[in-house]
């Protein structure tokens, strides 16, 4: 009878696993629609999708990327108020206030580090609400490092690097070289939806909605991104805590990968979200170029898969996966 039991029990187990992991998955698909919802959201109400991260304040002068005067808010910040989180936003006030302020003038850290469930996959096995990972804090000015609020989810940047080890690409400079960008306008801009200052709107993104990622997967194994906030110290490494990259291994363990690409624990797959609203999963053996550079011709017929589904104007034709 034992011995039945036992056969029992080892049968049925892989399939109440599987049933689990199809619960966890359906999860992270309503959360990254809930965040595809608040997108559209900022979208009618803006008449564009969020920044990837923003810059400079208005009326403010600094141009130091670690200066005061930066904003350091994520997308994550800027769709508060469509993901039924207006109380937070309005504490936080991303659109008026610098982070800097935030931490030094009355505001108060718990706001940081507020669990936010839209950002979580139940998947993620390890997840930590507030990062206690040092490269995944922020540091703003003199301050030392703070833990903000964790997040499986990354927003898409680019197909490709502008520097060796994956580096992301962050704005062009504005009018009259402010806010200053490290990259010194000698980089080809970010083919995909978010970098610093972006304001995407859907007539940009010419290789269509339903075929163009807005969001993926990181998990914490992985160095789970930021929810809330970008760091402010260093704009050529900070972008990565809140974007993400296709010109790197899905699910790689290199250190670059793991802080820079996409990254999931559901088995052989990873969950993204398309400029259309819709949620897909795509493999992790999807066809991928790594450590494509810059300077190689946008839109060029040996882009891979991955590569083009990042892209929002590559423009070739709409690829299968």
């Amino acid at each position: 009878m034992i011995a039945i039991i036992g056969v029992l029990i080892g049968l049925l187990l892989p399939a109440v696993q599987s049933a689990r992991e199809a619960s966890r998955r359906s999860s992270c698909t309503n959360n990254l629609k809930q965040l595809g919802l608040g997108m559209h959201s900022h979208l009618s109400t803006m008449r564009h999708f969020p920044a990837g991260y923003v810059g400079v304040l208005p009326g403010q002068s600094g141009n130091a990327w670690n200066s005061n005067n930066q904003f350091a808010w994520s997308w994550g910040a800027l769709t508060l108020p469509y993901i039924e989180q207006q109380p937070l936003h309005d504490r936080l006030a991303p659109r008026t206030r610098r982070l800097y302020d935030h931490v030094t003038n009355g505001g108060v850290l718990a706001d940081l580090q507020a669990p936010l469930a839209e950002f979580r996959c139940a998947s993620d096995s390890g997840f930590q609400t507030v990062n206690s990972n040092t490269n995944r804090q922020v540091t703003v000015a003199s301050l030392n490092a703070i833990g903000t609020t964790s997040s499986s989810y990354v927003a898409s940047n680019t197909s490709y690097i502008w520097h060796p080890g994956g580096r992301l690409i962050g704005g062009p400079p504005g009018p009259g070289g402010a806010p200053n960008s490290q990259w010194a306008g000698t980089v080809a801009p970010a083919s995909g939806i978010f970098w610093r200052d972006s304001n995407v709107k859907p007539s940009q993104i010419t290789d269509g909605l339903s075929k163009t990622i807005m969001l993926g997967e990181r998990s914490w194994a992985n160095e789970a991104g930021l929810a809330l906030a970008t760091d402010a110290s260093n704009e050529q490494l900070s972008v990565e805590r809140c974007l993400g990259t296709a010109a790197l291994w899905l699910n790689g363990t290199d250190p670059d990968s793991r802080r820079r690409g996409f990254s999931s624990t559901h088995a052989g797959q990873l969950m993204f979200l398309f400029c259309d609203g819709s949620v897909r999963a795509v493999s992790e053996t999807i066809p991928h170029t790594i450590l494509r550079t810059w300077s190689a011709t946008v839109g060029s017929t040996t882009w891979s898969v991955f590569e083009r589904l990042v892209a929002r104007d590559d423009g070739q034709a709409n690829p299968d996966f």
